[in-house]
């Protein structure tokens, strides 16, 4: 799998505290490993994020990325934070 950032993402995830970008580096390892182990809670996005997706990096830490040509092979990550931040 490969991961790509945005822009948005990567201000983000700077903005973050060190305990907490820990914890995306985390999560992404493991996504990158299983993209759906239960801990992740890999689950699609409703509404406006229609066709979007997200995970899980912790207790309020939620990752937005949008699944690229052929499923999860390429992926970009689009937004991190908060689950009100990004949602």
């Amino acid at each position: 799998m490969t991961l790509r950032t945005t822009r948005r993402f990567d201000k983000a995830f700077a903005r973050l505290a060190d305990r907490d970008q820990r914890r995306v580096e985390s999560a992404l390892r493991l996504f990158v490993d299983q993209p759906f182990h239960p801990k992740l809670r890999n689950h699609a996005l409703e509404r406006k994020l229609r066709g979007l997706r997200a995970i899980t990096a912790g207790h309020d830490l939620r990752i937005v990325y949008e699944a690229e040509e052929g499923g999860l092979v390429r992926v970009l990550l689009l937004n991190v934070g908060t689950h009100a931040e990004v949602y």
